[in-house]
């Protein structure tokens, strides 16, 4: 549903939005859609969709006067943590890896202070602020746990980027 669910509203919504050159499209994604973490593939696979496809959309529908805006949140405590469950058993080769989450979602309750920072209805009344003051971002980041993991992200990536550059136009063709 993260990711075929919001497809399918957005096949219904566009052609009205469209035909009055007006709207904002917003997907609810998650930290976990840029930087994901052992032991949660699936959620971050469907995330990573969600943030293909609306990043692939803004460019598309900007120049017809709509709007397309990613939400990223950390870790909320908005009910998540009763609905997460670490399926089957921790396989042994990966408890250096996926270990943690899974021995956290084990303990959620517990540790939902620690593991759930966010406050949802703060994260609602800045949502709501951003969406309705003309922000041109297409990204609204939310909570510190996800400015850190995102800026993680960001560093590695760089870093590839960096270390790719000598290599990359080595496997271009030799034009002569």
């Amino acid at each position: 549903m993260n990711f075929f669910g919001a497809v399918a509203l957005l096949r219904l919504a566009l052609p009205g939005m469209r035909a009055r050159k007006s709207g904002m499209i917003v997907n609810v994604s998650s930290m976990d859609g840029i930087a994901s973490l052992p032991g949660n593939a699936y959620y971050s696979a469907s995330k990573f969709a969600l943030e293909g496809i609306t990043e692939s959309l803004w460019q598309e529908i900007e120049p017809a006067g709509l709007k397309a805006v990613l939400i990223e949140p950390g870790s909320f405590l908005t009910g998540i943590d009763a609905r997460t469950h670490f399926s089957g058993d921790l396989i042994p080769d990966y408890d250096a890896s996926s270990g943690n989450f899974y021995r956290a979602m084990q303990n959620v309750a517990a540790l939902s202070d620690v593991m759930f920072p966010g406050d949802p209805k703060l994260a609602a009344k800045v949502i709501f602020e951003q969406l309705t003051n003309n922000a041109t971002a297409h990204r609204i980041i939310l909570g510190s746990d996800a400015m850190d993991r995102i800026g993680t992200k960001i560093d590695d990536l760089q870093a590839d980027y960096d270390a790719s550059r000598l290599i990359a136009s080595s496997t271009d063709f030799v034009r002569v």
